[in-house]
């Protein structure tokens, strides 16, 4: 092992054989799908392992995370924007974090990591301009899935309304006539009135003509000689169809 009187650069780390030896089987788990998601879920574990040790620094937590988002949306195919040949090394400095057996031993505390670092530190700045473009996506997706929550929230509002819109038009458009109504400056309701109900065939007040058509007139000479009338009695529509008997009773009109 290499012995360096400062911490390696990331070009020292690069250039090592232990980089190339990684950067040559990168490609073998770029094609095997469960392999390489494996290395993603290791490297993810460990790297959440040494910042909760504080032996990771958060700039280089941020990178970490960048670099596995980057090679999964690449391998999936979701983003197109990256290099094949740049994949093949972003995953290459992915097996080299998680190999414990690189330049500098991870085992050796504290300083076991700093070759690790080093590369990625090195990788992320070659990069920057791709990591630039991705972040850029990335942002412009997360805006988009905004926007579309919106929409769908839009359309689920949109039903209620256009089915109240429909329920008050309904009978304009079947064609149905309006309720009638008491003569203008009358300050009567239709009842009071005394017009027929909206399903009557006619309009003309009910003490003119009843609800199937003319009433009957009266059989009854009794009733005739009396004054009263019979027909008063039966006619559902008639609010004062017993007033002649209460006047003639003496009863008390309500």
């Amino acid at each position: 092992m290499a012995t360096y009187n400062s911490p390696p650069s990331g070009n020292d780390v690069a250039g090592s054989k232990f980089f190339k030896k990684f950067l040559a089987s990168a490609e073998s788990y770029i094609q095997q799908p469960t392999r390489l998601k494996k290395l993603l879920t290791d490297a993810y574990q460990k790297a959440s392992e040494k910042k909760e040790l504080g032996t990771l620094a958060h700039e280089a937590w941020d990178t970490l995370q960048s670099l596995f988002r980057l090679i999964k949306l690449s391998i999936s195919g979701e983003y197109t924007e990256l290099p094949t040949s740049t994949v093949v090394a972003a995953v290459a400095v992915l097996i080299y974090f998680l190999s414990p057996i690189d330049l500098i031993p991870d085992f050796i505390p504290v300083v076991g990591l700093l070759d690790d670092m080093a590369l990625v530190a090195w990788f992320s700045t070659s990069i920057k301009h791709e990591l630039d473009k991705f972040h850029t996506w990335e942002a412009a997706k997360a805006a988009t899935v905004v926007s579309d929550e919106e929409l769908r929230k839009n359309r689920s509002t949109t039903p209620a309304l256009a089915m109240s819109t429909t329920t008050n038009h309904s009978a304009k458009n079947a064609g149905t006539s309006d309720y009638p109504t008491a003569p203008a400056g009358t300050g009567q309701s239709a009842t009071d009135a005394g017009l027929g109900s909206p399903t009557s065939s006619t309009t003309k007040p009910i003490s003119d003509v009843g609800p199937d058509g003319p009433l009957p007139e009266p059989t009854n000479e009794s009733a005739k000689s009396a004054g009263v009338d019979d027909i008063a009695n039966v006619s559902d529509g008639s609010r004062d169809g017993n007033a002649g008997q209460r006047n003639d009773t003496g009863g008390n009109d309500r």
